[in-house]
């Protein structure tokens, strides 16, 4: 059924022109008309499943893309989009579905009340410069219907995938191993995280297409126990870089999360090299922010992300100063990040230029980290978000301002500076390409992923 939807979604919303739009919806309701009647019941279910998400759809920010783009002089009319949507309910309201035309409408509405798509909405008209994606490996469509442009996966997600329809995987799994059999768990571990990959390139690529090549990105996270390995890490990337290439006919719409050890500089300046992007990940300091974006600068990817890991530096700073004795400090500690993004845009693309690399936050704990991660300047800044995040967000009305020009208040600033985590993260110098290796928002994101990476081990072995 996904593959019907997303296919038929791709022709209607990104391929076909405003002057034909209202052709193919009625193309399409005579099909499905047609074939309702005498379908089994399954294909019954199916058919008002497509119809249902394809109306969820064709009013979302979806049209943007083609449709209703905001640099058309004659876009699509809305009163066009109510009147086929209406058309598509009443085939519905046929086949007895008014339960599942409330629950379109519900959830049209919740996409016309999201901060997310007004952000995107105001990026498209340039007054704002920040793009949102999902910062997980399942909810992409809900996302991308509020203008999400990425989505990013790491060894917990793709474990969280697998145990979400375990019938599916376990096939996965199995067809792996008799196909491969003298493989290693790693490497059908690496192969599994592929096909999930592959699942969220193939419902971007209509994204990444149209906008030739700007936005619709999948980050893919490798081996996390390889982060001290360059090598090994560059020769994950290009095996799976090479796959990709294949099952997507074409340059993937990927780009490949290095830990931003010491070990990932060479790494990154070998792939960037050779024109493959790559996504900084369990990163959280200026200094890292500056040595890999000076690296991905002297390459030949088009894209890489710098990302921020917001909560993992805010969390054990807010612990450090808990045990420091500092008041507030929960409050205080969420300011640590926003100041690393604010230290790390100002030099990397108002003092250097840099233009291959683009800051992304990600493991967001609030609202705040949003709001922080906003700028009107030259440079974007990528927000990705958890999809329960995503829907706090947009749980109340919220002003969309640029913040990215403000000093943090001078009384934040003393005492996040109580912080040694605080001052290694912020401070040029702070940390040397030694101590990316040491230092402890590191060294506990990539504790975190291994344990989990090794209980997907398990599972492949």
């Amino acid at each position: 059924m996904k593959m019907e939807w997303h296919a038929l979604r791709e022709k209607l919303l990104f391929q076909t022109p405003v002057s034909a739009f209202a052709q193919e919806c009625e193309l399409m309701r005579k099909r499905f008309g047609k074939e309702f009647p005498a379908a089994t019941a399954e294909r019954k279910k199916e058919i008002v499943e497509i119809l249902s998400a394809i109306s969820i759809d064709m009013q979302s920010y979806l049209l943007r893309w083609r449709l209703q783009r905001p640099e058309d002089s004659h876009p699509l009319p809305s009163e066009e989009i109510t009147q086929q949507a209406e058309q598509n309910y009443a085939l519905l309201s046929v086949s007895g579905q008014h339960g599942m035309i409330e629950s379109v409408k519900s959830a049209v509405a919740a996409i016309n009340k999201s901060n997310l798509l007004r952000l995107s909405q105001m990026a498209d008209r340039g007054l704002i410069n920040s793009r949102w994606g999902n910062d997980a490996a399942t909810g992409l469509t809900e996302a991308i219907r509020k203008g999400a442009v990425l989505v990013t996966t790491n060894p917990i997600m793709v474990n969280a995938v697998r145990k979400e329809d375990p019938i599916f995987w376990d096939k996965v799994r199995n067809e792996l191993k008799r196909a491969c059999p003298d493989s290693f768990p790693e490497q059908r571990a690496s192969l599994m995280t592929m096909g999930v990959v592959l699942q969220n390139c193939r419902e971007l690529r209509p994204i990444y297409d149209i906008s030739t090549g700007k936005y619709g990105y999948v980050s893919l996270q490798i081996n996390p126990r390889a982060n001290r390995d360059s090598t090994r890490m560059a020769e994950e990337v290009e095996d799976l870089y090479e796959r990709l290439t294949r099952e997507l006919n074409g340059t993937p719409n990927t780009v490949f999360k290095i830990p931003g050890t010491k070990a990932g500089l060479e790494t990154v300046r070998r792939l960037t090299s050779k024109g493959i992007g790559c996504t900084i990940t369990v990163n959280c300091s200026v200094d890292q922010n500056l040595a890999f974006g000076e690296i991905i600068e002297q390459g030949n990817a088009r894209i890489s992300f710098l990302v921020v890991m917001s909560g993992r530096l805010d969390d054990l700073v807010r612990d450090e100063m808990n045990g420091l004795g500092i008041p507030n400090a929960a409050e205080v500690a969420k300011w640590a990040s926003v100041a690393v993004v604010r230290r790390s845009y100002d030099i990397l693309y108002r003092q250097r230029k840099y233009q291959k690399s683009a800051i992304l936050t990600a493991f967001l704990r609030g609202p705040w980290h949003v709001e922080g991660s906003i700028t009107d300047g030259e440079a974007p800044i990528f927000i990705t978000c958890f999809p329960d995040k995503a829907r706090e967000y947009d749980s109340e009305e919220r002003a969309i301002v640029s913040h990215i020009n403000e000093e943090i208040p001078e009384k934040i600033m003393r005492e996040l500076m109580e912080s040694r985590i605080f001052r290694q993260a912020y401070e040029v110098g702070g940390l040397t390409c030694d101590g990316f290796d040491t230092f402890l928002p590191v060294t506990a994101t990539l504790a975190a992923f291994s344990q989990s990476y090794d209980e997907f081990l398990e599972y492949n072995r």
